[in-house]
């Protein structure tokens, strides 16, 4: 942040050491920059008191703006307005720009499905950004301390929570920044009765109608006069320890999640099983969450359980699933496991396509620019038969009904060698683990049941040039571009996993 700091450490300005220490921290977690505006959460508590008065001792010195936002819930009547008339003559007196809000909580938290607690935070993040765009402000500056971190780890811990529920509050999260975190509650109300200042008291909070209020008001106190008074210094320090840890974990999960899971539409996530099976149990579970983000747009009520019922799938038959939050599911497929909303699975299937060809001729499949030519070669003695994904020789004289680029339909077969031997599209696509959502997509060249050529893929042995071929018809794909190495499939675009290995 900050060489403007510097002034400040030693008690270079004769400042008082709460200042001097949140000076500090703040310059360790680059919170603001020499001449920004802050947007300022006052309650009229002595947490957001303390906030601003440190704030404005820092601006009178280092030239930030301060502008303030008070939120009033309407939930405690007269009490509530006092607290906003309290602050809003602070802010006069002081010259500092004051908004005040009210809101009906009861109403609000009815309207958004919420708990009143969950509400009254959503409201007041709303307002503290609708001003500070307004303001065009840098930075919403709000006064969670130290024993606000304790209570967040053990609220978290009691509930059930993975590594992150047990960092704690960030210092910063994009604009919001949290000044106070490095003091205690003590450390806060001292500092005001040195300075003078006096501050409300929310009555509410001396209550035990919310859980954390039940940790405020009885766990740490307890642990800190029976255990040691030095618990919630401990606390925190261990949430900033396992925060390094998590932020370390966070950069390898989304190393094995590029690695291992490829987005696809609807924010389908595919997991390589081979890949992801290589990945340490830890960073499995890491590159599970994310998937689950992705294709959920939020993690919040997803938990352990679900994360391991995922894992359990790689163990599982191909076909097996299971459900997720947010209408997803996780269904184990032939390379691994894919993760999609349940509705994407009942979508209708695209209609079927079937297009009747002749030689010569040249057609129009669906995609871009995208066309297959055929043509008949009367004389190819010389000339040696093309090994690539985009041409193939047929026999032409073993057409016996007509030919059709189309999808797939009941009944059709392939050859398989030169024997004779048969099997049936349907049981093909199987045995070589092609997706079931795939399948209905692949083009065929078909003469009546009997497929030519699973485009892509593989053709019929029992149209394959031979010395006895008299006349030769020649399919080509256009419009395609080949790199030697992979198929572009021919339907959505898209990269097919399953290279033509078999060139006839």
């Amino acid at each position: 942040m900050m060489s403007l700091l510097i002034g400040y450490r030693k008690g270079a300005l004769g400042m008082n050491n709460l200042v001097q220490k949140v000076s500090e921290y703040m310059q360790e977690h680059h919170m603001v920059e020499d001449g920004q505006k802050i947007v300022v959460g006052v309650s009229g508590g002595a947490d957001s008191m303390g906030l601003l008065t440190v704030l404005s001792e820092l601006a009178e010195y280092f030239h930030l703006s301060l502008v303030v936002v008070h939120v009033n819930h309407g939930i405690r009547g007269q009490s509530a307005d006092a607290d906003q008339s309290y602050v809003e003559n602070v802010c006069r007196e002081q010259e500092i720009p004051c908004y005040s809000f009210h809101v009906d909580l009861k109403r609000f938290a009815q309207k958004e499905g919420m708990s009143q607690e969950e509400a009254g935070r959503y409201y007041r993040y709303q307002c503290f950004e609708k001003v500070r765009k307004e303001v065009s402000a840098q930075r919403i500056a709000v006064a969670h301390q130290q024993e606000d971190t304790c209570e967040t780890v053990l609220f978290n811990l009691f509930r059930g929570t993975g590594l992150k529920g047990l960092t704690g509050i960030p210092p910063v999260r994009d604009v919001i920044i949290r000044p106070l975190l490095c003091a205690s509650r003590a450390d806060i109300e001292k500092y005001l009765q040195e300075k003078g200042i006096s501050w409300r008291t929310d009555e509410t909070n001396l209550t035990d109608v919310y859980a954390r209020n039940k940790i405020r008001n009885h766990v740490l106190p307890y642990v800190e006069e029976n255990i040691n008074p030095a618990a919630g210094q401990h606390i925190q320090e261990m949430a900033g320890l396992l925060k390094d840890i998590s932020d370390y974990l966070d950069r390898q999960g989304e190393n094995g999640f590029d690695a291992c899971v490829t987005v696809g539409k609807n924010s389908c996530c595919a997991i390589h099983g081979p890949t992801f099976r290589e990945l340490d149990v830890v960073i499995q579970r890491e590159v599970l969450r994310r998937a689950i983000g992705v294709s959920a747009g939020k993690l919040k009520d997803v938990e352990r359980e679900h994360v391991e019922m995922i894992r359990g799938l790689l163990d599982k038959p191909v076909g097996r699933r299971c459900h997720l939050p947010y209408q997803l599911q996780a269904v184990r497929t032939y390379e691994g496991i894919s993760i999609k909303r349940e509705t994407a699975g009942e979508e209708k299937p695209a209609p079927g396509i079937c297009i009747d060809v002749k030689a010569p001729g040249n057609y129009t499949l669906p995609g871009p620019g995208i066309m297959i030519e055929l043509s008949v070669k009367e004389s190819f003695k010389n000339e040696e038969i093309p090994i690539n994904r985009y041409t193939k020789w047929f026999d032409y004289d073993k057409i016996k009904n007509g030919l059709a680029v189309r999808t797939r339909e009941n009944g059709d077969f392939i050859t398989l060698d030169g024997q004779g031997h048969r099997k049936l599209l349907k049981r093909w696509m199987i045995d070589e683990k092609i997706p079931r959502e795939e399948r209905e997509q692949v083009l065929l060249l078909a003469d009546g049941s009997h497929v030519l050529w699973i485009m892509g893929h593989r053709i019929s042995d029992n149209y394959k040039v031979t010395d006895a071929t008299k006349r030769v018809l020649v399919a080509k794909i256009k419009g395609e571009k080949s790199n030697g190495r992979q198929y572009q499939s021919i339907v959505n675009g898209e990269r097919s996993r399953y290279p033509d290995s078999r060139t006839g």
